[in-house]
């Protein structure tokens, strides 16, 4: 079996698949999601994947930096700041009054949708079924109607508004 020669590919691909990661992180925080949201995951995965290669390759080095301070003062304000990050992140999602009210939206029955959207539920049923989606009828929610379509409640919420 060929050898994988990790040292000659483990870092020109770190080096891509950071750079690339970064600038899709930075247009996602601008709220450019929509274009770059599935490349930014596969290509992140395909980063960790290098890096663990990297990391493998170059190993005493690696392990080197934890036995200096400012290896292990870098690591530790790293971790410190995503876990804080992370921790954020979870405590804001309880409070997040827009992803409360797409989730309600989502969970209430067309019936109960329709006069909002100026509908009827039988419309509302209607313009589902013409977008190629399984609809039993007008007491599902958009979550259930999605689940059983296999597919997720935003890719239904455009046809509700035509």
């Amino acid at each position: 079996m060929a050898s994988l020669n990790t040292r000659q590919w483990s870092t020109p691909a770190v080096i891509a698949a950071g750079v690339f990661v970064s600038v899709s992180g930075v247009l996602m925080f601008f709220g450019m999601r929509q274009p770059v949201t599935l490349a930014h995951e596969w290509i992140g995965l395909a980063f960790v994947v290098f890096i663990g290669f990297h990391t493998a390759t170059h190993w005493r080095v690696f392990a080197g930096y934890f036995s200096r301070r400012i290896g292990l003062g870098i690591m530790a304000v790293v971790l410190m700041a995503t876990t804080s990050l992370i921790g954020v992140s979870a405590s804001q999602a309880g409070s997040n009054a827009k992803l409360r009210m797409f989730q309600a939206f989502e969970r209430a029955p067309l019936v109960e949708l329709a006069p909002l959207l100026d509908e009827t539920a039988e419309s509302l049923v209607a313009k589902l079924q013409s977008g190629g989606f399984a609809v039993e009828g007008p007491t599902q929610s958009v979550a259930e109607i999605a689940s059983n379509n296999g597919t997720r409640p935003p890719e239904l919420m455009p046809l509700l508004f035509e």
